[in-house]
């Protein structure tokens, strides 16, 4: 079993460091392409906006708080048991973060395919993420205790 639970944990790492990795390279694409990141993902954005300072100053404002999500998801991978609470809080914000959406969708519409994938992976990751790391977190410590 604790063989188990280590390779369980393992891939876990493995799909953290991943997410982390993606995550940063989506909030650089935001510090650096600003609005036309999300021009690339299918949000019409017009060349008005694109040229606005505050809106462009938003987004890669924005780009980098979700660059330093995906640093923190890479540093908690080095030492989960000593990190767990920070990654419950970090996996709950992303699941809310995804959850907020709706608001856009209720006063707008469903945004594009590229952008309602995201949404879509923003509400089941961070779940089974959570589910995924609990239940290994307690085998670990019914192993320990053995």
């Amino acid at each position: 079993q604790k063989d188990s639970v280590m390779n369980s944990k393992s891939v876990f790492v493995t799909v953290l460091r991943l997410m982390g990795i993606v995550i940063i390279v989506a909030g650089s694409m935001h510090i650096a392409l600003g609005l036309q990141a999300d021009q690339m993902l299918g949000a019409a954005v017009s060349a008005q906006s694109i040229s606005d300072p505050g809106l462009d100053s938003q987004n890669r404002f924005y780009g980098a708080t979700f660059t330093l999500y995906g640093v923190l998801l890479l540093v908690i991978s080095t030492q989960l048991q000593q990190y767990a609470t920070i990654l419950r809080c970090l996996l709950w914000v992303f699941l809310g973060a995804g959850v907020v959406r709706f608001i856009s969708v209720s006063l707008y519409g469903w945004p594009p395919l590229l952008i309602g994938l995201l949404f879509a992976l923003e509400l089941i990751v961070p779940v089974v993420l959570l589910f995924w790391f609990s239940r290994f977190s307690q085998q670990e410590l019914s192993s320990d205790s053995s």
